[in-house]
């Protein structure tokens, strides 16, 4: 049942490239924001309100949109005592059990997003006035991303796992 080498569709091996270049760029903005912050200190010309609130929201973004790419690369935090105490078709049933139960929490968790566009549409952010829509976007796009992978593992359950490493990322 297990077959080596099984790799995500191509849609979702380009949508992980998206979401890994959005991550680099965040965590550029991230950089180049505290360096900024720093610099302020000494030279009080530079001082801008606007970049502490662009490296808060550029960590958010961080955040959110590596749900998707983790889980689709069995990248996220998991428990790893039940893969050596359980093999088999015991095994395969474990990892469709996780994934599904991972798909339902994270369209849970879009289904809130979503509503929390709903409620706070027309406000904007203090300092640089970003629409809030925006912002709950990045955890909607996050983890309807991590859905959609979490339901492709329920059917790749069959096969072995490509171990994790962040050093190589795909």
């Amino acid at each position: 049942m297990t077959r080596e080498g099984w790799r995500e569709p191509a849609v979702l091996r380009a949508w992980g490239s998206v979401e890994l270049w959005i991550a680099v760029v965040a965590l550029t903005v991230i950089f180049v924001s505290v360096l900024w912050q720093v610099v302020s200190r000494f030279v009080p010309a530079l001082n801008w309100p606007g970049v502490g609130e662009l490296a808060s929201y550029s960590l958010i973004v961080l955040t959110f949109i590596m749900v998707g790419y983790l889980i689709g690369n069995n990248g996220h935090i998991t428990i790893q005592i039940i893969d050596y105490l359980v093999k088999g078709r015991a095994f395969t049933v474990v990892k469709a059990v996780s994934a599904a139960c991972t798909a339902l929490i994270c369209a849970l968790l879009v289904w809130e997003a979503y509503h929390l566009i709903l409620a706070y549409s027309g406000r904007r952010t203090a300092a640089l006035g970003i629409p809030i829509e925006v912002l709950y976007a990045v955890p909607l796009t996050g983890f309807a991303s991590g859905a959609v992978r979490a339901v492709v593992r329920i059917f790749a359950a069959g096969h072995a796992d490509v171990p994790f490493d962040a050093a190589e990322a795909r």
